[in-house]
């Protein structure tokens, strides 16, 4: 049976999104650049589905992780050795800034921000108790 974890929502990050974004929505509707209103409404619906609907589904053994429309990939989680809080803000299919980074065999590592951290970790033990995991590091974002 699988069970979805959803990605937690910084309130940060969605600040700056909207600081960039509102100016850039002012000055198209001022100019009455409408070509690139509809490009920008576009661009917005793409960055809201990526927020709400980044999720890390674990099904057996499989992590299967989705961030948006294109974004989609799975991992064995026999290959998940590691396990360690970030703050990391690097690209990665999580939409918060209170993240965890797996590490995979071979040198690969993934970022993700599951909102139930700690249940989502004890999953993954369940299935692979070979994980090691790190010392939390302490962090104060706040999320939706």
């Amino acid at each position: 049976m699988a069970t979805i974890y959803r990605s937690g929502i910084s309130r940060g990050l969605v600040t700056v999104i909207a600081l960039v974004l509102l100016p850039v929505y002012a000055l198209m509707i001022y100019l009455s650049v409408w070509i690139g209103l509809a490009l920008l409404v576009i661009l917005t619906a793409l960055i809201v589905d990526t927020l709400v609907n980044t999720r890390y589904t674990i099904d057996h053994k499989t992590l299967r992780v989705q961030s948006g429309l294109f974004d989609k990939r799975q991992f064995d989680i026999d290959r998940i050795t590691e396990i360690a809080r970030t703050t990391s803000l690097e690209s990665a299919p999580a939409a918060s800034l209170n993240r965890i980074r797996l590490r995979l065999d071979k040198r690969q590592t993934l970022i993700l921000s599951p909102r139930q951290q700690q249940a989502f970790i004890d999953h993954l033990l369940r299935i692979n108790p070979r994980i090691i995991v790190k010392p939390p590091l302490s962090t104060s974002v706040k999320q939706v």
